[in-house]
């Protein structure tokens, strides 16, 4: 090393170090820290029982430690600030940046987050196969030549998500010469065209996915933390007490990598923001939502199958395998108005510790995708506080693991994934530009429990929605959209959804209906703005569950409805003569057209 460069390791690591002990010593300007490594003194702050530390400001490049599958781990804290302002953190790995295990009351301000080599790369169409079965792609100098099969096609003049393409899954890309990038689908050439942009990404290349995840914590500040690219997911919130707050917190394309010209087309790989399985929802307020590779924000829940028990004991497995599940104090429930039970005690074991009957894991061996018995592979044996009469092949939900009492306001997105919701809640204030949709959905099987109360949607403005992939077999055809599915692509007659409001939003242009909402027990459509609505052609979604498409708004399956004092607003040429349908009846005589 010269001496230049050992003098500014040396000086970094003395700033560093006395930042830890006391906010007196001056901290430089952001720059390059050659050789700096923050976590060792963070550390050591740690097991001095520092409350607050400082990083001083710079440029990390941040290595990962040998076994390890995340770069920086934080690990039962309780009421520590971290402050970071200034700081950027470049993981050298495609795996995760931080993970925040069992703590509470910790706050992180101020950081941003990257990667270096990439987790995605991007490119331009530079010819079609003549049978249309596959695009060729130069990637744009100074991104990484990687040839990843998570493939986005984008509208040059927007660098956004083309309208109307089809779902790329099953895409196979090949790397044919130096720069050069051949995807492989059936009928691609007839979507893509010469000169649309091409996005690559991945998930992780070693260790675990996502750049910064939240696990089985509590109360939790984030401020003004920055994720500029993610091997997957952007933020995740999994498990736990839940009830913290990320505020001012942005996931957005970073600068231009060196040697590049052309700015970044992704974020976050995957998903940007994702809570799931925790027990009070998070408040998400004044955050930024940019060109992610999936869902913008989503909070996540989903249901256990009974397995087996007698009495007051049930096995239980659930249906996503990456969440620890419910937990003593929890209740069950099969349904909105269905009896609950009180989770006592719990044990989990592997399914074949569990005692299952013979023909139940036959059962669980054919499952097979989307079935309802493809469930984890782990089991939790609970002690319930009464006796119960579920049997095997029964499904049963927990309103205390769906992440109800979240708020998600004040948000600007601009992104072409779903919000995601399977909770109750407020969303308010929000700018969504050019999303797929607002989507209230539990997305279960067929058969399985499912119940979401509590809802309001307020003061939000929807733009240009309703372009994602077209999906006839999928029921979230709305531009703000309320389904559940039942057998034979048919819509829940039971109630789903209840105490629903959908108050004072503006859905502005976009594709398809505006309004979808069925199965809801108690819905409040009152003050809406429907502006400009069905001025193009609808895409096929929800063809198959017969939602019609010609209609502004189509409100069926629902009880004790309000629908009054909305108004819509130059509908085109697409819009049927009926623009409003309530529960297959005639237009409400309530609803003012302008």
């Amino acid at each position: 090393m010269s001496s230049l460069r050992f003098l500014v390791a040396i000086t970094a690591c003395i700033g560093l170090f006395g930042c830890l002990k006391t906010s007196a010593v001056p901290t430089p300007q952001p720059t390059d820290v050659v050789g700096g490594d923050f976590r060792p003194g963070i550390e050591q702050a740690f097991k001095r029982g520092d409350k607050r530390i400082v990083i001083p400001p710079g440029n990390y490049r941040i290595d990962p430690v040998k076994g390890s599958g995340v770069l920086w781990t934080l690990d039962g804290l309780k009421d520590v600030e971290i402050v970071a302002d200034g700081v950027t953190m470049t993981g050298t790995k495609l795996m995760r940046a931080i993970t925040f295990k069992e703590c509470s009351g910790v706050s992180l301000r101020g950081l941003t987050i990257d990667y270096d080599p990439l987790p995605f790369t991007q490119g331009e169409v530079i010819a079609l196969a003549a049978d249309g079965a596959s695009i060729d792609v130069r990637l744009h100098a100074g991104y990484p030549k990687k040839a990843y099969s998570r493939v986005e096609i984008l509208d040059p003049k927007t660098r956004f998500r083309k309208k109307g393409m089809p779902f790329l899954w099953g895409s196979k890309a090949l790397m044919i010469e130096d720069g050069v990038v051949q995807v492989q689908l059936k009928d691609l050439g007839k979507f893509a065209q010469v000169g649309d942009l091409v996005s690559f990404s991945t998930g992780q290349e070693a260790g675990a996915p996502h750049a910064v995840t939240v696990e089985s914590c509590s109360h939790m500040l984030f401020e003004n933390v920055t994720v500029h690219s993610a091997p997957g997911m952007g933020i995740v919130e999994v498990d736990g007490e839940g009830g913290s707050v990320f505020r001012g917190c942005r996931i957005v394309p970073g600068p231009k990598p060196a040697g590049a010209t052309e700015e970044r087309l992704l974020s976050a790989s995957w998903d940007a923001f994702q809570s799931k399985t925790i027990r009070q929802g998070p408040t998400i307020e004044l955050c930024e939502i940019r060109d992610a590779g999936d869902d913008s924000w989503s909070v996540q829940s989903s249901d256990y199958l009974v397995l087996g028990g007698s009495g007051s004991t049930l096995i239980l497995s659930s249906r996503d395998a990456n969440t620890a599940g419910v937990q003593i104090g929890d209740r069950l429930r099969t349904g909105l108005d269905g009896p609950e039970w009180r989770i006592v005690s719990r044990q989990v074991l592997q399914r074949s510790k569990a005692g299952l009957a013979p023909e139940i894991l036959a059962k669980l061996a054919a499952a097979k995708s989307w079935d309802t018995w493809e469930v984890s592979p782990v089991c939790i044996v609970v002690t319930l506080d009464h006796p119960c009469d579920l049997k095997p092949g029964t499904s049963v939900y927990s309103p205390d693991r769906m992440g109800n009492g979240f708020v998600f306001r004040n948000n600007k997105i601009h992104s072409s994934g779903r919000i995601l919701i399977k909770a109750g809640g407020l969303v308010d204030g929000n700018l969504l530009d050019t999303p797929h949709a607002l989507i209230v959905c539990p997305e279960v099987p067929n058969s399985s429990a499912a119940g979401i109360e509590g809802l309001t949607i307020r003061g939000n403005v929807i733009r240009n929605a309703g372009w994602f992939c077209p999906a006839p077999w999928s029921s979230q055809a709305g531009q703000l959209s309320f389904t559940c599915s039942s057998d034979s692509y048919q819509l829940r007659s039971k109630p789903v959804f209840k105490n629903v409001v959908i108050e004072e939003n503006t859905i502005e242009g976009g594709a398809g209906p505006q309004l979808v909402a069925s199965s809801v027990a108690g819905l409040t459509v009152r003050n809406n703005r429907f502006l400009r609505p069905l001025q193009e052609k609808s895409p096929e979604t929800g063809s198959s569950y017969h939602i019609p498409k010609d209609m502004v708004a189509w409100i069926t399956l629902c009880s004790e409805v309000v629908f009054e004092s909305n108004s819509v607003v130059e509908p085109g040429a697409f819009a049927g003569k009926a623009k409003i349908l309530v529960n297959q009846g005639t237009p409400d005589q309530r609803i003012k057209h302008e």
